[in-house]
């Protein structure tokens, strides 16, 4: 195998027209009904962003992803990490692109799926009251192995990613899965009378007392950013951002949102351990702002820029180059797509393809 670190991004679905959202949001809602009505809060605040190549796309049409798969290999990333829900009772969500790309052997890039383990909240697309929109349940054996097999043709899908020759599998919370001994042992049991070698479980988002053994997972993606605040103390900048500009009371006096200059983010991100309890996986962020869905109660990651990303990703490649194995070099990227959440690789009006240009000419750098 090569030896050269590959990179994943994470991928939303939300890019079309579903009952579910008709119904708590109003016909026709899709991600881009919040992208749209952004506007900016504070000066110099980068609102709203236009997407450039892809326009304002439909993920029911395959031809767009077709063309995001291209785009992706064309500038270096090699595969998406698809966002999952399972609800429970084979309830799903925004699963409709998934199927279109599992039933579309030409769409060629590498992939795996990452089980979106939450409960949807009104508060995540700007509602006043924290209503429960579609909750999530953990129903015992016969719904996992419902699920599982749900699963199964993504899993044997000969684009899925292998790490140890086992299709990688994504929990995003595995400390909410209140039976998680008998999730995982149903799915490690099937796997292998399906043909499977097993599965790579992956943890994405975990607690500072997550313990990787008691659980039994094989990997981790950083998740520091858990512990964001002690970074800001580190420097003068990130104590005026944290007791001035995202002081509780000056946000509500002026409708500010909370910002976070970049270089903490990097701090956070780039505070790597010597050793971890389980293989760990860098995860690198290009840029935040989630204010189109959450207005002044969200949160913008300022001085964003290509070239701070490039840094950031350096370093990201010099972490992921520590695992010995050549099949564990991987960088998570968050993410392709989330455009209501400011998160996007996808080329946008104001910076075009940079930040993919950052990823084509730095991955050519580290090979």
């Amino acid at each position: 195998m090569e030896n050269r670190v590959k990179f994943f991004s994470y991928y939303l679905p939300q890019f079309h027209q579903i009952p579910e959202n008709d119904e708590w949001w109003g016909e026709g809602f899709t991600e881009w009904t919040n992208v749209k009505k952004a506007k900016p809060l504070f000066i110099g605040h980068h609102q709203p962003i236009f997407p450039a190549e892809l326009g304002y796309y439909d993920l029911v049409k395959t031809d767009i992803m077709h063309q995001q798969a291209k785009m992706a290999r064309n500038y270096g990333v090699d595969g998406f990490v698809f966002y999952h829900y399972w609800f429970g009772n084979e309830k799903t969500l925004l699963e409709k692109p998934l199927l279109n790309f599992l039933n579309d052997k030409s769409i060629d890039i590498e992939f795996c799926i990452c089980w979106a383990n939450e409960s949807w909240k009104g508060t995540w697309h700007g509602a006043s009251n924290k209503q429960l929109l579609q909750e999530q349940f953990y129903l015992g054996i016969e719904d996992y192995q419902k699920h599982f097999y749900f699963l199964l043709p993504f899993f044997k899908d000969s684009r899925s990613l292998k790490i140890d020759g086992k299709p990688v599998y994504q929990v995003y919370v595995p400390e909410s899965i209140p039976d998680w001994d008998v999730y995982k042992n149903t799915f490690d049991t099937l796997a292998k009378e399906e043909g499977l070698q097993g599965i790579y479980w992956i943890a994405v988002k975990s607690s500072n007392s997550f313990e990787p053994n008691q659980f039994k997972i094989n990997g981790i993606v950083n998740q520091n950013l858990l512990n964001i605040n002690k970074y800001h103390k580190k420097n003068l900048k990130g104590l005026i951002y944290r007791y001035g500009f995202s002081n509780p009371i000056i946000r509500k006096m002026f409708k500010w949102p909370k910002r976070i200059p970049f270089s903490i983010i990097r701090n956070c991100l780039e505070d790597f351990k010597e050793s971890y309890l389980a293989d760990f996986f860098p995860l690198a962020i290009p840029n935040w702002d989630n204010t189109p869905r959450t207005m002044e109660n969200g949160t913008v990651y300022t001085d964003c820029s290509p070239q701070a990303f490039k840094k950031h990703l350096q370093a990201c490649i010099n972490q992921a180059n520590k695992n010995i194995d050549n099949d564990k070099k991987i960088v998570f990227i968050k993410s392709w797509n989330e455009w209501a959440e400011g998160n996007i690789l996808e080329p946008e009006i104001k910076n075009g393809f940079e930040y993919l240009e950052v990823i084509k000419t730095t991955k050519r750098s580290f090979i």
